[in-house]
């Protein structure tokens, strides 16, 4: 899933969950449930530079997931400047904190990938393990496209509640 969307989650839990460490977990926690939900990244390196039905290095294939690495990311940033500058609840620790836990899955992941660490690889195993608990009783993943829409549609979901909590205030 796009990291701006674990982000997105992850502020709204922070908005009903002030307490830094306890939003920092649920930020965690949900990270993994919405990885549940097949979200067509499955091989998305390959998908994403339309080389799915290609034989590609490591390297070549590093490379393409280190390309949509890059663009996720600067979505993330441009998400998260626009929560700053628009949102008065951006600052408080349960929001930054929830962001944080909603997104460190992923960067520990990257990081497993990159360092091979032998520390890390129980939690590279666990991560593969949950997004492929759906995925292994439906036997295939949705089509990139319609994962894309999928998350642009919780995205501009995700958006407008936080736009609506930042008129009305939290829902609880």
């Amino acid at each position: 899933m796009f990291i701006t969307v674990h982000a997105a989650a992850g502020a709204l839990i922070g908005t009903e969950i002030t307490n830094p460490c306890l939003a920092f977990a649920a930020g965690v926690l949900v990270h993994f449930l919405m990885d549940i939900i097949p979200h067509g990244d499955h091989e998305l390196g390959k998908r994403f530079f339309g080389l799915l039905n290609k034989k590609i290095s490591e390297e070549e294939k590093f490379k393409s997931l280190a390309a949509y690495g890059l663009v996720d990311y600067i979505v993330l940033v441009l998400f998260l400047l626009y929560s700053i500058k628009n949102f008065y609840f951006a600052k408080n620790d349960g929001v930054v904190w929830a962001i944080v836990g909603s997104i460190v899955p992923d960067l520990l992941v990257a990081l497993y990938i990159l360092t091979k660490s032998r520390y890390l690889k129980w939690f590279f195993d666990f991560h593969n393990w949950v997004h492929h608990l759906w995925l292994n009783r439906i036997k295939n993943d949705i089509p990139l496209k319609a994962g894309i829409a999928m998350q642009l549609a919780m995205m501009i979901i995700f958006l407008f509640l936080l736009n609506r909590i930042n008129i009305m205030g939290p829902f609880f």
